[in-house]
Parts: C-alpha cells; structure tokens; sequence
C-alpha cells in the first residue's frame, strides 16, 4: 500500500526521533506549520521538501518521499540502531549485577553509537547536564577516553558523572570535575575505572 504524503512526512518524523515541530526546525524550515499543511491535504511533499529532508537525512530516498513508490530508505536499507531506554537513574543502573529490562526503545539515526539511555537524577553536572535530562551513554575502553567530555565513570567505590580530565603531571591520574561549583573535584587513578560510558549527549523535556 502507497502512503499518501502526510503518511510518509510523519513516518520520517517518527524514525527521526522528533517532534513535528523539532522535525521542521531541522531540516531548515521556519516552523511546523508547513507540513501541518500537508496533513491538512492543503499541500503536497514538493521536490523542494524531498531535497531539505534527503539533505539532513541522506538515507531517505527521494523518490520515495515525493512519489511513496519503492523503499523509504535510500539503497533499500535503514540505517539506524535501537536505543535501549531505561527508567533507573543512569549512576544506579551502572552499579547494578544486572541490568534490568528496558522500559523501551529509542532511534536517534544522527547520535551515531548509543550504548543506552537513562535519565540522570542529579545537580552535580548543572547547567550542563540538567537534573532529569535523558543521557545518551556509550560504553567507552579507557584507553579510547577523550579529555574534557563527561563521562559516567564506574569504579568499585563509585558511579559518578563529571568531566574527566588527565592530570598534567600524572596522565594516568584523572580528575572527576563537576559543572556545579558546589562539587568538589575527585581523583582517581586510570587503573581504578571499571568501566567508562562517555556521554554521547542528552534528552530535555520542561513539563
């Protein structure tokens, strides 16, 4: 079955992971309400729209978004990955013996690798990472650490989120810094991280 035009725009917008509103903004249009018009049958997908979605989305066919014949992804394959999403607060969930069943799943075709997702219940990264904010966390070897990003750092006496920075004297010593001043800065040896999940970046939503 061929889906009409406004079929097709919100199956992009889903598999996008956004908002109508979000979707529009990205892909360089003013607000939402252009492709409201296409719901409302005032418009169709123009070439225009095919080439602003193909161009953020390179692997949306353009054929398909004018036309709804042949396969919505470009080469016939999706290109995407399925973010385990979980409940438990991301620090908790990494210290756990076993990791509980996924509340759910999640696309993000342009996050690249996810390991998982997982809120973070904390004000020791504010106003960088708000307290709530879904992190996007992808499982990292230490040897593979980039100096200045946040990182969810795991060793056998903590779980911590900070930025994780080498001492200059010492490379194989870290430094644990939190975005909010209120938190004093920890120090550990590179030998003590039992595992490491760089924060990838995060989810927002203001009820």
């Amino acid at each position: 079955m061929v889906l009409d035009d406004w079929q097709r725009i919100e199956k992009v917008v889903r598999w996008a992971g956004l908002s109508v509103n979000a979707f529009a903004l990205h892909i360089g249009l003013n607000r939402g309400e252009n492709l409201y018009q296409i719901k409302r049958g005032n418009n169709g997908i123009s070439k225009e729209l095919a080439e602003m979605i193909a161009a953020r989305y390179p692997e949306i066919s353009r054929a398909w978004l004018v036309t709804g014949e042949g396969d919505m992804f470009a080469g016939g394959a999706a290109v995407r990955s399925l973010i385990p999403v979980y409940d438990a607060d991301a620090v908790s969930l990494v210290q756990m013996e076993r990791r509980p069943q996924a509340a759910g799943t999640m696309t993000l075709p342009r996050a690249g690798k996810v390991s998982f997702a997982a809120p973070l219940f904390s004000r020791t990264m504010e106003p960088e990472l708000p307290n709530g904010a879904l992190l996007l966390l992808d499982e990292t070897a230490v040897a593979d650490l980039l100096p200045g990003y946040a990182y969810l750092v795991v060793t056998d006496r903590m779980a911590v989120v900070r930025r994780v920075l080498r001492e200059e004297s010492d490379p194989e010593m870290l430094r644990l810094v939190a975005a909010n001043p209120s938190y004093g800065e920890v120090r550990i040896g590179e030998y003590e991280v039992r595992s490491l999940y760089r924060v990838k970046g995060y989810l927002w939503y203001e009820l």
